[in-house]
């Protein structure tokens, strides 16, 4: 178990480090181009992973449940930090543009691999701790959560920090907008179309990642059938 989790995390720093790299070529061709916060907003991708790293570690060493819960609560104000990358396109001007969206597009997919990477760790605490269905209603709001974070990260200017610095002014902002939703149809607009993005992309990865599972195992039964569907082993023997 320990390799399946530490093996996803060496390939996301890896990925990491190859996007601080094309900064440093792009810098080295063109001369600086103010990219640095991209490295910044980056490094603020791996923070839900290192929280839910901690979540998983932690449940597995059987610790409180309130300390899973507080665990669980970091891990949430941060994970906004991840898909926030993808609205960094709005950055690219007319110069070098086709290079600097690749660049764009190397980070914006590392920082949202990182959020899945962590929701999939805290689905699978969530899921042994409660069941099934209570897995995926946590993923699946956090995602909606999330997109509704980088709306206030992105237009608002806040960031992770203000929920624990400035927790009034974050409520009285989100207030706001839930005081009367449909008067903020932009809001409703992006928190929607971010978070259902969010959720398909997710649920597409989850997909992928148990049939990798299924090959794994060496199943070499229809992936798409239900296990009752499954033949068993001594009728395909009977049949050959």
């Amino acid at each position: 178990m320990r390799a399946r989790v530490w093996l996803p995390v060496t390939v996301l720093f890896a990925a990491s480090v190859w996007c601080v790299l094309l900064v440093v070529a792009r810098r080295h061709a063109y001369g600086p181009g103010g990219f640095r916060y991209l490295v910044w907003n980056l490094g603020l991708a791996w923070l839900p992973l290192v929280f839910a790293l901690l979540l998983y570690v932690a449940f597995r060493r059987r610790h409180t449940l309130a300390e899973l819960v507080a665990l669980g609560a970091a891990w949430l104000v941060f994970l906004p930090n991840a898909p926030y990358m993808l609205t960094d396109f709005i950055h690219l001007d007319d110069r070098h543009r086709l290079v600097d969206s690749l660049i764009f597009a190397s980070f914006a997919f590392t920082a949202l691999a990182l959020g899945f990477a962590s929701l999939l760790l805290v689905q699978i605490v969530v899921t042994r701790k409660g069941g099934a269905a209570a897995g995926w209603t946590i993923a699946f709001g956090a995602l909606f959560l999330a997109s509704l974070g980088v709306y206030l990260g992105r237009v608002h200017r806040f960031n992770s920090w203000d929920v624990v610095t400035r927790p009034r002014l974050v409520a009285w902002t989100m207030w706001q907008g839930l005081d009367n939703p449909f008067a903020h149809v932009d809001i409703l607009l992006f928190v929607a179309a971010g978070g259902g993005f969010l959720a398909l992309a997710y649920v597409g990865l989850y997909g992928v990642a148990d049939l990798v599972a299924a090959l794994h195992r060496g199943d070499q039964r229809p992936v798409l059938l239900s296990k009752r569907q499954w033949p068993s082993r001594s009728s395909s023997s009977n049949q050959s």
